[in-house]
């Protein structure tokens, strides 16, 4: 396929990565209270290296720009010409 050979992906990498999803849709999984999830995801990640992977890169996105906005609030009062 033109897409797959651009981004230079191998045919055989989309059958592991297919494999791997089968793997996880079809595995009895458990998850306890204590875990997180990005801790879930760390202990799993030899077993479904993938997809480990694309967990970790989505759950650390940050849920709020909370922190971002307070930077740019401050920036602001340093800029100010009362300073």
């Amino acid at each position: 396929d033109g897409i797959q050979e651009f981004a230079g992906i191998e045919e055989e990498d989309f059958d592991d990565d297919s494999d791997e999803i089968d793997r996880y849709i079809n595995t009895k999984l458990s998850f306890s209270s204590a875990d997180t999830l990005l801790g879930w995801w760390n202990k799993h990640s030899l077993i479904f290296p993938q997809l480990a992977l694309l967990a970790k890169s989505l759950l650390g996105i940050p849920a709020s720009s909370a922190t971002s906005e307070r930077v740019f609030s401050s920036s602001g009062r340093i800029l100010e010409k009362r300073r």
